[in-house]
């Protein structure tokens, strides 16, 4: 049984809208944009994120491992995605 309240609804559509259809098409429009491996390097970024989001709106502590390895992501990512110009 579905209880049809407004935040379900609102939840159901951020589901489908945001993390389904447009998440997909930001996909393709980084690909191509830029390439299949800077674009595939944008996911080491993902967990180093969450964390800045859980840090931010939950109160989560970040130890100092946890911001050590976010930085060795992250400048491993910029090193991917640099390009000479």
């Amino acid at each position: 049984v579905i209880d049809w309240s407004v935040e379900f609804f609102v939840a159901l559509t951020w589901l489908v809208f945001v993390l389904s259809i447009g998440t997909v098409a930001l996909m393709y429009w980084l690909i191509r944009r830029s390439g299949t491996t800077e674009f595939a390097s944008l996911f080491y970024l993902v967990p180093a994120v969450t964390a800045v989001f859980a840090w931010l709106l939950f109160g989560e502590t970040l130890d100092a491992i946890s911001i050590t390895g976010m930085v060795i992501c992250t400048a491993g990512v910029f090193v991917v995605n640099w390009k000479t110009r």
